[in-house]
């Protein structure tokens, strides 16, 4: 056929698929006046860099108060020795109202840090159990939620010394037990639109940077919690163009056949 070379047939069949891009976030914690272990003292370096490193923007405060959690999309709590009356209620209206995305971190009950995270928790009725459970290898995924499985498939992770989720309220996902089948990873909706979620791990080594981080399994889990609270935060970044479907295959041949309609055409012209 004259006029129409075989890669300009292809490239006239093709509709290119573009993804919309979501918005990166603005995530806080607590600074080192605050934070035991956690992005402010080291401990989670690596995971910190690796939420930077995606476009997001970490911002820390002393003091997670409603003006501070005001100005941002999530907070992540590393491990903390107190927390006071009025940032608890401070948290539970930015989930609850604001639709923010809180990530509680719990661990292993023997350090200063297991009053104060639980008393968070406690707004959503979620009990995190006292004790020190130590395995390392046996923990496992449950469910098939984004959480878990988007971008990345992951069935089981690695860890050290944890405590446990032992009230689960109704709206409470489990989304990881260990070898023992005892929660140690889930996620509750307050449904509040947005994310409105609150997120919680049972031990901090699942990312910290001689221990989980190691682990590759684990920071695929790492990119999966952040992207899934992204994803509901900013479903859809307005300055992208709209995404275009792939036609279907019978709206490709039709096209197909135009075009050599049109060449047989011109030839006989």
């Amino acid at each position: 056929m004259r006029g129409f070379t075989k890669g300009a047939l292809l490239a006239a069949a093709a509709v290119a698929f573009v993804p919309q891009a979501a918005n990166a976030l603005v995530i806080g914690y607590f600074d080192s006046s605050r934070e035991l272990y956690g992005f402010a003292g080291g401990y989670l370096s690596h995971a910190q860099q690796a939420l930077i490193d995606s476009g997001h923007t970490l911002v820390a405060t002393s003091t997670a108060d409603a003006a501070f959690l005001s100005t941002v999309d999530a907070f992540y709590t590393g491990l903390i020795s107190s927390v006071s009356t009025e940032e608890v209620e401070a948290m539970e209206a930015f989930v609850n109202v604001d639709g923010g995305f809180l990530f509680i971190q719990q661990d292993h009950d023997s350090g200063g840090w297991h009053t104060a995270s639980s008393t968070i928790l406690a707004n959503w009725g979620i009990g995190n159990s006292a004790g020190t459970f130590d395995n390392d290898s046996g923990h496992y995924t449950v469910g098939t939620s984004a959480w878990v499985t988007d971008p990345n498939v992951v069935t089981g992770f690695s860890g050290a010394a944890h405590s446990s989720v032992n009230v689960i309220p109704e709206a409470f996902e489990v989304l990881a037990r260990d070898n023992a089948d005892r929660v140690i990873m889930g996620v509750f909706d307050a449904g509040a639109g947005l994310a409105s979620d609150v997120f919680v791990a049972t031990d901090i080594d699942f990312w910290s940077n001689d221990l989980g981080w190691n682990d590759p399994r684990n920071r695929a889990l790492w990119a999966n919690i952040w992207s899934t609270a992204q994803g509901q935060i900013d479903p859809e970044d307005p300055t992208e163009p709209p995404v275009v479907g792939v036609p279907e295959p019978s709206t490709i041949a039709l096209f197909g056949l135009g075009l050599v309609g049109l060449a047989l055409r011109r030839r006989r012209a």
